[in-house]
């Protein structure tokens, strides 16, 4: 999440302040806790970064606005906070999780930021509408609750030792923002994919959310969220035509050539992140609705033009199947969508694939219409079970349809041994695969 305003640093004559708030400002979160923890030999913070890059044309100030700690805190931080806010054109807050809400060896069991930081923008947005949020984190955190009263957010994540200037030097526009969100970022806990089944219960989690995990869940309930997967905003804009795709060979050897021009439709230079996502519309198994096979990144002057392309192969547009143990491709069309983010697909293209059917290894596990389904074996089963007594049943459309969804060993199981159960092991012993 990148902020959309550009902070401009004022011409020669012109005096422009800022403030900036909280203690992360001067002493900030910049590494993970536990294992992850290292000695840095320094450690650059905003503060003193912005007040290198503003010199004599701009005024920063600094106040600490909130405590780190429920032992350092103190109730007229707001209020210092508030006075220095109340008087800058504009208000910088550095936000975020304490160290102690997210580590390893235990999880988090929320994701909002502390309340008394929640305050303190409310707090300042009271005295001064122009407020960029500055975040230091490690995990998401929810901002649905909040971001009205900012102007812009600037995602910081945990930046390392050097990543107080970075901060500076986007906020100042000597940088121009290029990441991405590698994560979704929800409008509330409950949303999450994984909620109903997360912590489980007696020592068991039960991973319910199966493959949608992240974006392919919330695109594919087409949900709302604050941000999507992939999104980021930058000082530029970008704009993308000509897309282009082409199928080489088929099955297991083959390739999809994806092509598209991409150009800086702004006055600054910068970096797009192209994603090029794939969707299998008539799979004849559960997949999302597209999953993300490809991105890269650009670097394009003001008015710059350039080609992006991409090449897919068989296992990018495949899907693991449990039962066989192995990746298999389907024939029949495929949509590409490149975009921006998940959410903002700006071109799109459908390919048609060629590839033989599936074989699907035939057990007592398989359902009556996985084996009817089969040319060969479904009307071996049908002459098997047409020989039981009871069975014969089977035979009838009307019934097949009522029992299409029963695993072959359950049937016999109901048969209450009118069906041979040695004879259909020996039919699926007998099965010849390619």
């Amino acid at each position: 999440m990148t902020t959309s305003c550009r902070w401009r640093t004022p011409g020669s004559g012109t005096t422009t302040s800022s403030s900036a708030t909280s203690r992360i400002a001067s002493a900030p979160r910049f590494q993970g806790a536990g294992s992850s923890l290292v000695n840095a030999t320094r450690v650059e913070n905003a503060l003193d970064a912005m007040a290198a890059i503003a010199g004599k044309s701009v005024s920063v100030t600094y106040a600490r606005g909130f405590a780190q700690t429920e032992a350092e805190r103190d109730p007229g931080l707001h209020a210092v906070a508030g006075n220095a806010a109340s008087t800058a054109d504009v208000a910088v807050l550095f936000l975020g999780l304490p160290a102690g809400d997210e580590s390893e060896g235990y999880d988090r069991t929320h994701i909002d930021l502390p309340e008394e930081q929640i305050r303190l923008l409310e707090a300042v947005a009271a005295v001064n509408p122009r407020i960029v949020v500055v975040l230091a984190n490690g995990g998401v955190v929810r901002v649905s609750t909040w971001e009205r009263h900012a102007t812009a957010i600037l995602e910081g994540w945990l930046g390392g030792q050097a990543g107080g200037t970075a901060i500076a030097d986007l906020l100042f526009g000597k940088a121009n923002p290029s990441g991405r969100l590698a994560e979704t970022v929800p409008l509330r806990l409950e949303d999450t994919p994984a909620y109903l089944n997360f912590p489980g219960t007696a020592d068991a989690v039960s991973y319910g959310e199966r493959i949608y995990v992240g974006y392919r869940y919330y695109d594919a309930k087409d949900m709302p969220v604050s941000y999507p997967f992939g999104h980021g905003l930058s000082y530029t804009t970008f704009t993308y035509s000509h897309l282009h795709a082409k199928v080489e060979g088929e099955g297991a050897d083959v390739r999809i050539r994806v092509s598209l021009d991409v150009a800086n439709s702004g006055t600054r230079a910068g970096k797009e992140v192209v994603q090029l996502y794939v969707g299998d519309p008539i799979a004849s198994v559960d997949r999302p609705i597209h999953e993300l096979k490809g991105f890269a990144k650009v670097d394009l002057t003001p008015g710059e033009t350039r080609a992006v392309e991409f090449e897919l192969d068989a296992r990018d547009l495949s899907y693991f199947s449990v039962s066989e143990g192995r990746w298999m491709l389907e024939a029949g069309d495929f949509e590409l969508c490149v975009g921006a983010s998940s959410r903002d697909l700006r071109l799109h293209a459908t390919v048609t694939m060629d590839a033989p059917p599936p074989t699907r290894r035939l057990t007592l596990d398989s359902t009556i219409a996985e084996w009817l389904a089969d040319p060969v074996n479904g009307p071996a089963l049908l002459e098997a079970l047409g020989g039981a007594n009871g069975s014969t049943s089977v035979q009838n459309p009307e019934v097949q349809r009522m029992v299409s969804q029963l695993p072959l060993g359950r049937l016999v199981t109901l048969s209450a041994g009118r069906i041979d159960a040695a004879k259909l092991n020996q039919l699926i012993e007998d099965i010849q695969y390619a």
